[in-house]
Order: C-alpha cells, then structure tokens, then sequence
C-alpha cells in the first residue's frame, strides 16, 4: 500500500496512476494499513507526519462553526420529523376545512407550539441549547 502525507490518501499498488499519483508517496506495510483504518472505524483520524509514517489521533473538537452547522441539522431534523407527524395524522388538511376538533385540536395546537419553539432556537449558541420536548403522541 502506498500513503502520501500531502493528500493524507491511501494508494493501492495494483492500481496504474500514471503521472497522477503524489510525488511525496510512501509504501507502508498491510498492517499499518489495517491499524490505521480499524483506528479510523473507532473514532481516530489519520493524521500525517510529513514524509514520516502516518499515525492515528484524537479526532478534534468540532469548531464553533461546525457546532452551528451540527445545530441548524437537528433543528431542521426535528421540524422535519415533526412536520411528518402532523401530516401523518392529516391535521393540516383537517384544521383547513374545519374538521379538527377536541382531542384532535389540542394535540394539533401542541404540535404547532412546539414547531414555534424549535422556530425560535438560535443555534448561534451551539452547543449550549436546550432543545424543547415534542409533545406526548
């Protein structure tokens, strides 16, 4: 197997690159190979090492950026999963031509407060936010 540190990329032997393969390539053994990508399954990260063997790592702690991104997909998740819901029980479609009453109306208007509360998630704050609990179904 070959390794280059520059694209922390991985080379199978028996494939041609022609003049695409890195010039700062390294052969390392099978199992240097399978320590590292069974390290990779566990959470490690592969890191390189200049033109020295690569070695596995701690993966790092998410940036404030990628803690914002992280938030804006479980906000979105859980609109989703509850828009989902509500449409799964035809509420939307029942409340429009008024036959959406009792139970129904209560649990529908619970549903509804809980999609403005997840609106009003600022996820500016990651990791610090308290997500709302949906309501009983």
């Amino acid at each position: 197997m070959r390794y280059s540190p520059a694209t922390n990329g991985f080379y199978p032997e028996e494939i041609d690159y022609g003049d695409s393969l890195p010039g700062d390539v390294i052969e390392i053994t099978d199992a240097l190979y399978g320590e590292l990508l069974t390290g990779q399954d566990n959470g490690k990260v592969i890191t390189p090492n200049g033109r020295d063997l690569p070695y596995l790592s701690d993966r790092p702690e998410p940036t404030h950026d990628e803690l914002i991104s992280m938030a804006n997909v479980e906000k979105q998740r859980r609109i989703d999963q509850a828009n989902a819901y509500m449409y799964g029980k035809q509420w939307p479609g029942k409340a429009a031509i008024g036959r959406l009453a009792g139970d129904e109306l209560a649990q529908y208007n619970l549903w509804l407060d809980y999609l403005d509360e997840l609106e009003a998630i600022d996820t500016s704050a990651a990791p610090d936010i308290t997500w709302p609990s949906q309501p009983a179904e």
